[in-house]
């Protein structure tokens, strides 16, 4: 490698923290989720931007991902698997089959995936391609993935973590050496046979009792892989289509595609309300009619699949006429304008319209007095405003607070006067207590009978009253009437407050306002717990 990329492989030299995080899938049937209808299942994410092997994955992907789509099973997205499925013509019999395996990412075996990466690069050499130091980085990414979750730390030992750039072109290298050894056992094959990632579809030819022998056969090859299987003689769904056999399969012997939603889709688009630009509302709904135009091989479909969405975008302050414009013109295409721009960026705002139509207006106007920026225009590139997910989630997750000793708060309550139980003389209090001052005068009163304690302490109020229940709950120094009386009414029935405090009192001074509200408030025995 040249000192250019030996410098962009060494990173950042104060790296980042990988941070462990889970995505809920909330796409999944609230039924089967881990605690069903409450908590989603989760996917397990380790961040690894900005960390100390983040360029060395990039570098791993720039390699990989070329090599990772030469198997012939490989499906780029739904796009290209709804061209191959039209280009089939399949037997009047057949079974449709989909199959997924079971965390496929956290299940590779490190050790089987290098292998399957060192294959690949022998079966497709290239002399200008650094093999053995590509081998190198992937073991050390694989094998030292360290991350933090809630203030500990852990090492992945098994599979590769989603988050690493290079694992699904990892994984799909590991699958086609997996498929291209399990299929070679297998004595019947499917008639056609497609993979996106960890997601397969396939057409079978024979019964349904081979079909059982074949998924058991995949399913023994390699204790890392789990398949689960569904099959069906008319339709199935894989990735966001349903394939099936329509109405003219008879005759072409060729499947229809439409849009698949999962049961759990709520369509939950942005509402009209939303605080974005204008152009993106109805970019958003165009591009849903396109993939729907793209996917549907019946115009009944498109139409049904159409019908859904606005009637989910109806209750989401959609108008109608607003989405029957939008139906009307998705198909249209501006001749692209190829005159030079100059990009005016700003956060969005509901005033940026008014900026950027005055900017435009001077600019003319500057274009017509000069020779200067000759055919440039002016085109608004919003920046987006903090939303409520960079508000509210973060990959490191703040410590939780430790618990608390039930009441060793709650028996702190801070009221504006108090008063003498006996003759009703009600004294204000001036200052704002709080459970952490010091060098202070309390008075402990009882909820059971309202006889009260008047103290005072050179520490916290906190520390204080933590002595006072050891005292009252290990039974300690009975004999005083205060511990006494709470071990009877339970220390539970204790409740303080801060009648005066001053962090420059003595001890002769704080004793002094001790005695002054003994004597305002009438605590001394028999009325009160204080001993004289």
């Amino acid at each position: 490698i040249d000192a250019n990329q030996r410098n962009y492989l060494l990173g950042s030299s104060k790296p980042r923290i990988r941070r462990f995080y889970l995505l809920p899938k909330i796409h999944k049937e609230p039924q089967k989720w881990s605690k069903p209808r409450e908590i989603p299942p989760g996917r397990p994410i380790v961040s690894d931007c900005s960390s100390e092997t983040y360029q060395t994955a990039e570098f791993l992907d720039y390699y990989l991902t070329p090599l990772s789509i030469l198997h012939p099973s490989y499906v780029k997205d739904t796009y290209d698997f709804v061209e191959k499925i039209k280009k089939i013509a399949l037997p009047e019999n057949c079974i449709l089959f989909t199959m997924d395996v079971d965390s496929l990412y956290t299940n590779i075996d490190i050790t089987e995936g290098i292998t399957a990466v060192k294959n690949i690069l022998l079966k497709y050499p290239n002399a200008r391609r650094p093999d053995k130091e590509i081998i190198q980085l992937l073991d050390i990414n694989l094998r030292r993935n360290d991350f933090e979750f809630n203030g500990n730390f852990f090492l992945q030992i098994k599979g590769t973590a989603m988050g690493k750039k290079f694992a699904p072109a990892y994984a799909n290298i590991f699958m086609a050496q997996w498929e291209a050894e399990a299929l070679h056992r297998c004595p019947k094959k499917p008639l056609h046979y497609f993979r996106y990632l960890d997601d397969v579809w396939g057409v079978w030819t024979y019964s349904q009792e081979d079909f059982q022998l074949f998924l058991q056969t995949l399913n023994s090859h390699n204790p890392s892989i789990t398949l689960k299987a569904s099959s069906n003689n008319i339709s199935v769904d894989f990735l966001d289509t349903t394939t099936f056999k329509g109405p003219s399969f008879a005759i072409t012997h060729r499947l229809d595609l439409k849009v698949y939603f999962k049961p759990t889709d709520t369509h939950a688009l942005l509402f009209k309300s939303s605080y974005h630009p204008k152009h993106t509302y109805a970019g958003l709904i165009k591009s849903q009619l396109l993939r729907f135009h793209r996917i549907c091989t019946r115009n009944e479909d498109f139409k049904e699949a159409t019908r859904t969405l606005f009637s989910a975008l109806t209750n989401r302050g959609y108008s109608r006429s607003f989405l029957r414009q939008c139906k009307n013109s998705f198909l249209e295409s501006k001749p692209p304008n190829t005159s030079p721009m100059l990009p005016l960026v700003m956060t969005y705002s509901t005033s940026a319209g008014k900026i950027i139509y005055k900017t435009k207006n001077n600019f003319s106007k500057f274009q017509s007095e000069t020779s200067l920026l000759p055919g440039y225009r002016i085109i608004a590139a919003y920046k987006r405003n903090p939303n409520l997910r960079d508000l509210l989630v973060k990959a490191k997750v703040k410590p939780l607070k430790k618990q608390k000793v039930k009441g060793q708060t709650e028996f702190f309550k801070q009221q504006r006067w108090v008063q003498n139980k006996s003759d009703r003389t009600v004294y204000s209090l001036t200052q704002v207590g709080d459970v952490k001052d010091k060098n202070c005068v309390y008075l402990i009163s009882c909820k059971v009978c309202n006889t009260c304690y008047v103290g005072e302490t050179s520490n916290t109020l906190l520390t204080r009253f933590t002595q006072h229940r050891y005292n009252i709950t290990k039974k300690k120094q009975i004999q005083t009437l205060l511990v006494g009386h709470f071990i009877h009414h339970g220390w539970e029935a204790l409740t303080a407050l801060i009648l005066e405090s001053n962090p420059n009192w003595s001890t002769a001074q704080r004793r002094r306002a001790e005695r002054k509200w003994i004597h305002r408030l009438g605590t001394y025995t028999p009325g009160g717990l204080n001993e004289r």
